[in-house]
Order: C-alpha cells, then sequence, then structure tokens
C-alpha cells in the first residue's frame, strides 16, 4: 500500500515537472507607464493629480515606483528628512487629506510640469522637473510651484522611478532661470 502511494505521487511529480517545463512561462507586457522617461513621469504627474474627494492613484504609482522607491518631501528646519515608499505616502496623504477635510480646506490636488532638464547615462536618467500646483485644473495661478528631483532606472526591459525628491519656491528659495520655461519672444 505503501509504495503504491508512493509510486503515484512519483509518477504524479515527474508528470507535472514535464508539463511545467512544456509551458512557457510569460513576462508580463511592459506598461506603457514604463516604456519610456516620458511615459513614466507623465504617469507620476497624472498619479498624483486628482479631485476633491478623490485621491492619487496609488496603483499607479505603484506600478511606476520600484517597490523600495522613496518619496523625499521638502526638509523643514529642525525636523528630520520624512521619506516614504508608496505605501508610506498613501496612508500619510490618506491623514492629511481627512485632516484638511476636517478643517474645511481645498482637497483637490493637480500638479503639471512646466519645464524639465534631463540627464541620462545608460540605464539611468536624472530628472529636474518644475512644476505648479493647483486645488482645481481651472485655477488661475498655482498655491504651489517647485522643483522634483526624479531619479529614474532602467532593467532592461522597463523604466522604473526609484525616488522622488522636491522643494518648494519660497521667498528665500526662489526658482533658479534654467529650471523656469525658456521665455518666449
Amino acid at each position: 500500500m505503501m509504495k503504491t502511494r508512493f509510486a503515484i505521487a512519483a509518477v504524479l511529480l515527474v508528470n507535472s515537472i514535464a508539463s511545467a517545463q512544456t509551458t512557457r512561462r510569460r513576462e508580463p507586457a511592459v506598461p506603457a507607464d514604463a516604456a519610456s522617461v516620458e511615459a513614466a513621469v507623465s504617469a507620476l504627474y497624472a498619479s498624483v493629480s486628482h479631485a476633491p474627494d478623490g485621491s492619487p492613484d496609488f496603483e499607479r504609482l505603484r506600478g511606476i515606483f520600484l517597490y523600495t522607491g522613496m518619496f523625499v518631501p521638502p526638509v523643514r528646519p529642525g525636523r528630520e528628512i520624512a521619506v516614504s515608499d508608496v505605501d508610506q505616502f498613501a496612508e500619510k496623504f490618506k491623514d492629511a487629506a481627512a485632516a484638511r477635510k476636517e478643517k474645511g480646506e481645498a482637497t483637490g490636488f493637480f500638479e503639471k510640469e512646466i519645464a524639465r532638464r534631463t540627464d541620462c547615462f545608460g540605464n539611468v536618467c536624472q530628472i529636474f522637473s518644475t512644476y505648479e500646483s493647483r486645488h482645481t485644473e481651472s485655477d488661475a495661478k498655482p498655491f504651489e510651484r517647485g522643483v522634483n528631483a526624479i531619479q529614474l532606472v532602467r532593467d532592461g526591459k522597463r523604466w522604473w522611478i526609484s525616488s522622488v525628491a522636491w522643494d518648494t519656491e519660497r521667498t528665500d528659495n526662489p526658482i533658479p532661470p534654467q529650471y523656469l520655461p525658456a521665455a518666449r519672444p
């Protein structure tokens, strides 16, 4: 009886190995958001933008960020640097959105790139992306401007965002001319 069970188990194991060897494993297609540096940066801006009572598209962000990818917001004097991965960023967003809503503050967020400087070499790319933020897409003036430093890496198949660090424009921290849109005649 024991030999029979062993023989049956052995046959099943051999058949499953043979089946696995003849079945080709398919790699998932590269998502359109990861096909190029341009696509990844566009997806980043589209993912963080949202209407009032909405939220960023965290699943889309997870699709373009390395699983260890980081968000590094502006450093505040006297505070530690607050690095987040996408999941931690999502939690911070939910807490901040709830606090803004409770205070009756605007909760919509639309970020748009207005200028870019790109430096790439092989499978790495550094982008300084100047942005404007508005509460609604139709706001005449941004409530904030700044520069995102976006680092990307390519694994041979697709681009991944490894980090986004940014700082905001302030009276004591104006955006340098080389990071602003070129003057038009």
